[in-house]
């Protein structure tokens, strides 16, 4: 498991143009490796104990990525590799992924992305290593998400650990055994996992309602998830719950179209638990709901979206501890140094909208298939 930094060889053969994006890699906390050519990266390979590899496609106009790809699984087996290239070279990138690179990134280079990338080829391998104790696996998926999902979209800062938190709260009021309860505070931190393999990350940070298309593209990241982590055996139960955290009570959710105790009670939580943070935490696209609005919503769509029993356990506990939970997404955002003010959204108001409005924007953050 990885508690150093992740040591990173870049390679280019345009100098300044590496050592810029050193720089930023850097600034992220990687432990950056320089070089220049194939034949310097390959020596580089032989002596230096590596964590990922990044390199160009073309070197003084020759196709040759592929080449070092192929050194990388000859000298350090295991280590994912990834290609730069622009749109003339993208066959260069595909011949590159053909001989064993993990993805392309187009230039003109995001180094936010790039980071993200890194971070979750470097926590995938550390998740299937088998012999990793079950608090070493919750460690690793909560360090994916915090570097990916939560990097991109600074306003889900501290979103799974929030989920987490509140769904062993109501594992603990429904009884469940601490073999599940443990399995479901995994299940909390990983719930939007699947985000990560998106084409298009964008979304995270629009203003507004999704159109159509991105919305369809968004209700993929149940199962993505679920089937990303499932390589791995004994999180079996906890890819069931991941890929549940949108269904519905009344059978209308996705992606399995499941109704009332079809739905596995760990996901049923999951799924309260979730739209709650979702509607408590300010987000590109509006802002943070108040706790009576919050608690108006979860009686109205009680046998709806959710289990009537359990909504009725969360209401509960919200009259208990809910003036706390609504203003902790912006307890950690204060903490971890970002803006806390509001912000003026799509709708030209940064008031929480009512009506239609409101139905339109908790669609989005309800993942409402109504």
């Amino acid at each position: 498991m990885h508690n150093k930094a992740i040591r990173v060889l870049l390679v280019d053969d345009e100098v300044e143009v590496a050592e810029r994006l050193a720089a930023r890699l850097a600034g992220h906390g990687f432990e950056m490796v320089l070089a220049n050519s194939v034949d310097d990266a390959i020596r580089r390979l032989q002596d230096t104990p590596l964590d990922a590899v990044v390199t160009d496609v073309l070197f003084d106009g020759r196709p040759e990525g592929h080449t070092l790809v192929e050194a990388v699984g000859a000298h350090q087996e295991g280590c994912p590799v990834f290609v730069m290239t622009g749109f003339p070279v993208v066959s260069g990138a595909v011949t590159a992924m053909k001989s064993g690179a993990l993805d392309y990134l187009p230039k003109p280079i995001d180094p936010v992305n790039m980071v993200a990338m890194i971070h979750r080829a470097v926590r995938e391998r550390d998740v299937h290593v088998e012999q990793l104790e079950f608090s070493e696996l919750v460690d690793i998926v909560s360090g994916l998400v915090a570097n990916t999902i939560e990097r991109i979209d600074p306003y889900t800062a501290g979103h799974g650990q929030r989920t987490r938190r509140y769904c062993d709260v109501m594992a603990d009021r429904a009884s469940l055994e601490p073999r599940v309860r443990e399995r479901l505070q995994l299940a909390a931190i990983a719930h939007d996992y699947g985000k990560i393999y998106l084409e298009d990350l964008g979304f995270l940070t629009k203003e507004g309602p999704l159109t159509d298309r991105e919305y369809q593209s968004v209700k993929q990241h149940p199962l993505l998830g679920a089937e990303k982590l499932g390589n791995t055996p004994h999180l079996k139960d906890v890819c069931r719950w991941i890929a549940e955290h949108h269904e519905r009570w009344d059978g209308r959710g996705y992606p399995y179209g499941r109704k009332a105790e079809e739905i596995s009670l760990p996901g049923r939580i999951l799924g309260i638990v979730e739209v709650f943070d979702s509607l408590a935490t300010r987000r590109s696209y509006k802002q943070p709901w108040p706790l009576e609005k919050v608690m108006d919503f979860f009686e109205d769509h009680r046998g709806k979206n959710f289990d009537p029993d359990l909504t009725d356990l969360f209401l509960q506990e919200l009259e208990d501890n809910g003036e706390e939970w609504i203003a902790q997404p912006q307890r950690d955002r204060a903490a971890l140094g970002l803006d806390t003010s509001p912000t003026v959204g799509a709708h030209g108001s940064s008031a929480t909208p009512n009506g239609n409005g409101a139905k339109v924007l908790a669609r989005r953050a309800v993942g409402d298939a109504s």
